[in-house]
């Protein structure tokens, strides 16, 4: 449960910096903020103006009972409920030292603040209703995003998109329901009509909403979550010089000689609006070398689990049988896959057809070397797993999996109402289902959701946040 005392915690990334910021919120927050902070203008902090930095010192706890250290600073008081939290809040910033901006936050918490817990600030406001619990979930993810489109998902929930969509839903399907109980409850007045079609209509309007949701969260997972991608090859067919091309700098040491890559090294790494989970492996090969037998079994796992295969032939030497071999396997493993025919820059041997023939599906042509064909790959995985189906910057779009069951839910009741009206069953017999996709969709905003689960969401959170 959130109390109604008075929290503190450095809301800067942990370490040094040019620059920390001591947050403190809370009923106390200016009489805390005003024995932490002594403006330079002689002014008591208490009396200065609301949302206006103003520069002074910022008083840092040394030893006990020593004189307390000195560092100057600027400092912001926000009176509630026109701030983050809803709460009278004040933000201290002091120099980034590691040591400074523990000592200034050790003295917020002597002159009477409690050390904030993990998402402590992001809650309140959302108890003080400054935040929903989607546009909550959204800025989690906007804090944790890797790449850009992560991002413009992330913003689409923060700004109010999702909650404005799942708003006109929920109220749509809630004056639906009303005036069909209105209807049962009162059959001899003379009420508006709610005919079968009419309430057919509705359920299925709030159906397809509901499904395209639902259906938006499935497409970008891709963009969310990310695709474990491998890359798989002999020895000395180019798979490092891959990886390194795909990240954008060199992350896996290339030679000449073979067996130099033993063991998995992963990274994740955008590939235009897709998050690949990327892993490079040890050239597939017969060895004696533990090690590096080892690294092998390694890399056919690896394959066996990926949702997408690249698999790199050498095209400046022919086919051999251990390239067919490892085709065959490629071929028969759950994840998609994607010949890649390297070192395009040298004279060819192996030709792209022949190279289609042995996998099924044509190869990307490419010199990892040099860069010819990288971009080209790059579009091709991203038009394979987006499927040019979302649109990240305008559709409202899921931002949790606990968003998602709870859509799922409330399509899955949606979809019995519908086939119940479809069948020519009295409207009342679908009042139960419609009933329960109403009390999902309040799951899904956060009107009717549970202590335990807004407790798990903000655990996730850092503790300046």
């Amino acid at each position: 449960m959130i109390r109604n005392d008075t929290i503190a915690a450095i809301s800067t990334p942990a370490g040094r910096g040019g620059v920390a910021m001591i947050r403190i919120s809370g009923r106390d927050a200016a009489d805390i903020a005003s024995r932490c902070f002594l403006p330079k203008n002689g002014q008591n902090f208490a009396d200065l103006p609301a949302r206006r930095a103003v520069f002074g010192d910022i008083l840092c706890r040394s030893t006990e009972g020593a004189e307390p250290l000195r560092d100057s600073g600027i400092a912001v008081f926000y009176k509630g409920p026109a701030s983050f939290t809803g709460e009278d809040t004040a933000e201290l910033c002091c120099h980034g030292g590691t040591l400074v901006q523990r000592r200034a936050l050790e003295w917020a918490l002597r002159c009477g603040a409690r050390l904030a817990e993990p998402g402590e600030f992001s809650r309140r406001a959302l108890m003080n209703g400054k935040l929903s619990l989607c546009e909550a979930e959204a800025l989690s993810d906007l804090l944790s995003a890797k790449t850009d489109a992560q991002l413009r998902i992330a913003e689409g929930g923060a700004d109010g998109r999702l909650d404005r969509e799942l708003s006109d839903i929920y109220s749509a399907l809630a004056d639906t329901l009303a005036s069909l109980y209105a209807k049962i409850d009162f059959p001899d007045e003379d009420l508006a009509d709610l005919d079968a079609e009419a309430l057919l209509a509705a359920a299925q309007k709030a159906q397809e909403r509901v499904t395209r949701l639902a259906a938006g969260y499935e497409n970008t997972a891709a963009i969310r979550e990310g695709i474990p991608a491998v890359i798989c090859g002999l020895p000395n067919t180019g798979k490092s010089s891959l990886y390194n091309a795909l990240a954008g700098e060199e992350l896996a040491i290339v030679t000449g000689e073979a067996g130099t890559t033993r063991d998995i090294l992963s990274s994740e790494l955008s590939c235009g609006k897709v998050l690949l989970r990327l892993s490079d492996t040890a050239g597939v090969r017969e060895t004696a070398a533990e090690a590096e037998s080892i690294g092998v079994c390694r890399a056919l796992g690896a394959m066996e689990r990926a949702s997408l295969i690249l698999l790199v032939f050498d095209g400046s030497r022919p086919l051999c049988a251990e390239d067919e071999a490892l085709a065959r396997r490629a071929s028969a493993a759950p994840g998609v896959l994607i010949p890649v025919l390297n070192k395009s820059d040298l004279p060819a041997l192996l030709s792209a057809s022949d190279l289609a023939a042995l996998c099924g599906t044509e190869p990307s042509v490419l010199s990892a070397a040099t860069g010819a064909g990288v971009a080209d790959l790059r579009a091709r995985i991203e038009n394979l797993f987006l499927l040019g189906q979302e649109n990240i910057d305008a559709e409202p779009l899921l931002c949790s999996g606990r968003q998602y069951s709870a859509a799922l839910r409330a399509a899955e009741h949606l979809s019995a109402a519908v086939s119940a009206l479809e069948t020519g069953l009295p409207p009342d017999c679908a009042a139960s289902d419609l009933e329960l996709a109403l009390g999902d969709l309040g799951e899904l905003d956060g009107r009717a959701v549970d202590e335990e689960i807004v407790a798990r969401i903000f655990a996730n959170f850092c503790v300046g946040k």
